[in-house]
């Protein structure tokens, strides 16, 4: 992995609606940290639904899958439901490997009914958090 990949995850809560979007590679363990808590803090609003825009997630690694599975477990624990949408072939082979895919609620990119300002392209006007692998 030669190439400084970034990755970032953005989120919103507007109109009663939460959710996040993913972009890039989520390689090591800050950004998984990072994953998680943005779960966490939408889950801890009390939403019954996240909505995950994973259309620009392009790389798990096992941090990553891990944050995911915990993410899952902590808004089934709290009562929220998690929906990642538009999770490309790519990614879907690798929680597919881990069978992790079988665990989450995984919709096409159509079926998102999150806030709709994490469709743009660009988002820079949204809490995000972004990292380069060091």
């Amino acid at each position: 992995m030669g190439t400084a990949a970034t990755f970032h995850v953005y989120t919103s809560r507007q109109h009663g609606k939460a959710g996040l979007s993913l972009r890039g590679s989520c390689h090591g363990a800050s950004a998984a940290r990072q994953l998680e808590q943005a779960v966490a803090e939408l889950v801890a609003t009390g939403a019954p639904f996240v909505w995950v825009d994973c259309r620009h997630l392009t790389f798990l690694s096992w941090h990553g899958q891990r944050a995911i599975f915990n993410a899952h477990q902590h808004g089934r624990v709290s009562g929220s439901v998690l929906h990642w949408c538009g999770i490309s072939p790519a990614v879907l082979g690798q929680l597919a490997s881990t069978g992790l895919h079988l665990l989450l609620s995984v919709l096409p990119a159509a079926s998102y009914q999150g806030p709709a300002a994490l469709l743009h392209e660009h988002v820079p006007s949204l809490p995000g958090r972004g990292f380069k692998p060091s």
